[in-house]
């Protein structure tokens, strides 16, 4: 190694100069890793510029997923409440009653036998806020207005033997051993009840009214 001397001073030549490092305090020292120059910049020990910018990358992707995800499922609950309104129905629209119907109406077949030997239909309708009861003779085929009310009652048809066979319901005989009569009821031009009601179990269709009750106490046969 060669150094020279020009008054008291050692001068290092300048292919060896090159490896040497000037801090930023003037002083003179060896190469840092990256790492350390980081450290020595910044003050983070450990730091890593490349890292950090990927670190941060990743965070903005997963944030504007995130925002994605929560605007298509506020879109979609919006849309389905939409669905709803529109095809809701009012919740003060009275639906009727039904008995012994399904989605697709029964035939109803009364033999000629049954026709020609009952006339009319023998209807009991309770008054439940005075407690009082009125009998009523309707003649089958026809409708009838409940005196002092808005309720129009029309017997559709009578079957002294009710009986379903399949998609058909008719009267296995003409004996009255399961006697039904098939009604529609009305209160101000709106349907309450409409399906049939039977003497020997009053309760098992019972119709349901918050004033009035209804219930079929006999049959009246022709020529009386």
């Amino acid at each position: 190694m060669i150094f020279f001397e020009e008054r008291g001073r050692y001068h290092i030549p300048p292919q060896l100069k090159l490896s040497a490092h000037k801090r930023r305090d003037g002083r003179v020292g060896r190469r840092r890793s990256p790492a350390k120059r980081v450290y020595w910049e910044t003050g983070i020990q450990g730091s890593n510029p490349c890292l950090s910018a990927t670190n941060l990358s990743d965070a903005l992707l997963i944030s504007a997923q995130i925002v994605r995800i929560s605007t298509a499922i506020f879109f979609s609950l919006s849309f389905l409440n939409a669905c709803q309104e529109s095809t809701g129905i009012p919740s003060n629209t009275r639906t009727p009653n039904t008995s012994h119907q399904s989605v697709k109406e029964k035939q109803v077949v009364v033999p000629a036998e049954v026709a020609q030997r009952w006339k009319a239909v023998k209807l009991v309708v309770i008054d439940k806020t005075r407690g009082t009861e009125n009998i009523y003779f309707i003649p089958i085929g026809s409708q009838f207005t409940i005196p002092s009310s808005s309720l129009v009652i029309t017997v559709v048809a009578f079957l002294p033997s009710f009986t379903m066979e399949g998609t058909t319901i008719t009267s296995s005989s003409n004996e009255l051993a399961n006697p039904g009569a098939k009604v529609r009821i009305y209160e101000h031009g709106t349907p309450v009840f409409q399906g049939w009601i039977f003497s020997r179990f009053p309760n098992t269709h019972a119709i349901k009214h918050p004033k009035y009750g209804f219930s079929l106490i006999g049959v009246v046969p022709v020529g009386k």
